[in-house]
């Protein structure tokens, strides 16, 4: 490895490639910015998030559409803040100090998780900077259960979940025998989804009225977190964790103007959580979006910066005490600011024609 190599790694798709070589990257170039589901891998991103949304987007007025599932809507509910950047630190703060006991029920950690979203909310203040925030435009997907997939009995669950990962083997259409994608975003400028993907959706306005029940069902992990009922304005049902169906959303083809930002804690993508499952060969198959994709994603040298060579994940919490957790995630958030710093400093020289990459297959 090279002792050179920069903490962050900058990808780009056929199309932003060209663009990036022959133009450099400016914010007035993204027109849209998608969010991975992750949990608590998102952490690695703090620093990063905080220079992309606190300093560099701020530059540019025309809207900019946010694409998020699971936890990338609640960094979004951060981004959308007076003060960004200590929105992000506060976020961080919260998620690193909220036990989960190994022994925690669904029960208790739906408890927790829907207590550290009310903190995060924060006053009717917050809220309106996420509805009314003068450029951003918020598009949360959640996930609406059916069949077996839509019972609270643990098992039916479970048999449900089976069921889709076996089938996603054999076809990606099959998961959507049990989950359907359902996109709750602002209706002040259309959505970025035209032609046959605009149609593999139902789609619900995002309001005031269903605003706490939109971020708490895209993180509603299945057998981890309660399911959500049916908010203002949604179709009937029991919804969960968006990245069900938009783990990376690589499968919709968002068609807006400009270049499409995805900073991620990897440069693996995948269409939809049980897409993280397949081997290579069969991923190639699927259909992915990432002509005008630009991916910013740690590199090799960030993951040596941290304990254990490795970003926070959900199985720490059974892996390590909660006092060796908390350091470890810790570690992970200040080790993050190498990434702002980093893409600072491609801004201020103008370097990204030199530093990006084709995007590798994922």
């Amino acid at each position: 490895m090279s002792s050179t190599e920069p903490d962050l790694a900058i990808y780009a798709g056929p199309r932003a490639y060209r663009h990036i070589q022959n133009n450099g990257l400016h914010a007035h170039d993204i027109g849209t910015l998608i969010g991975s589901a992750g949990g608590p891998k998102a952490l690695a991103l703090t620093g990063l998030d905080q220079y992309l949304f606190a300093d560099w987007l701020n530059t540019h007025d025309e809207p900019l559409w946010l694409f998020g599932s699971s936890i990338a809507s609640w960094r979004f509910a951060c981004a959308a803040q007076d003060n960004p950047h200590q929105a992000f630190e506060d976020f961080a703060q919260l998620y690193i100090h909220s036990p989960f006991p190994p022994q925690s029920t669904v029960a208790d950690i739906t408890r927790s998780t829907q207590s550290m979203l009310k903190t995060l909310l924060g006053d009717e203040h917050a809220q309106a900077a996420i509805l009314n925030h003068p450029r951003y435009r918020f598009a949360i997907t959640v996930a609406r259960s059916k069949g077996w997939a839509g019972s609270r009995d643990q098992r039916q669950l479970s048999a449900a979940l089976l069921s889709c990962m076996v089938g996603n083997y054999l076809h990606p259409a099959i998961p959507h025998w049990f989950f359907e994608r359902v996109i709750v975003h602002d209706t002040r400028s259309p959505l970025p989804i035209h032609g046959k993907h605009h149609n593999q959706a139902r789609y619900a306005a995002l309001d005031h009225n269903n605003l706490f029940e939109t971020l708490a069902a895209s993180t509603a992990i299945p057998l981890v977190i309660d399911g959500v009922d049916a908010a203002h304005n949604w179709p009937a049902g029991l919804y969960r964790d968006g990245g069900l169906v938009d783990y990376n959303f690589c499968a919709l083809d968002l068609d807006g103007p400009g270049l499409t930002l995805f900073p991620h804690f990897t440069q693996k993508i995948s269409a939809s959580w049980f897409d993280k499952y397949l081997p290579r060969w069969q991923k190639a198959r699927r259909p992915h979006s990432l002509d005008n994709l630009v991916l910013l994603c740690p590199s090799p040298t960030f993951y040596e910066r941290l304990k254990n060579r490795k970003i926070p994940d959900r199985s720490d919490y059974k892996r390590l005490s909660d006092t060796d957790r908390r350091k470890a995630w810790q570690n992970s958030v200040e080790q993050s600011q190498r990434l702002g710093e980093q893409f600072a400093q491609w801004v201020a020289t103008d370097q990204f024609a030199q530093v990006v990459r084709p995007l590798p297959f994922p």
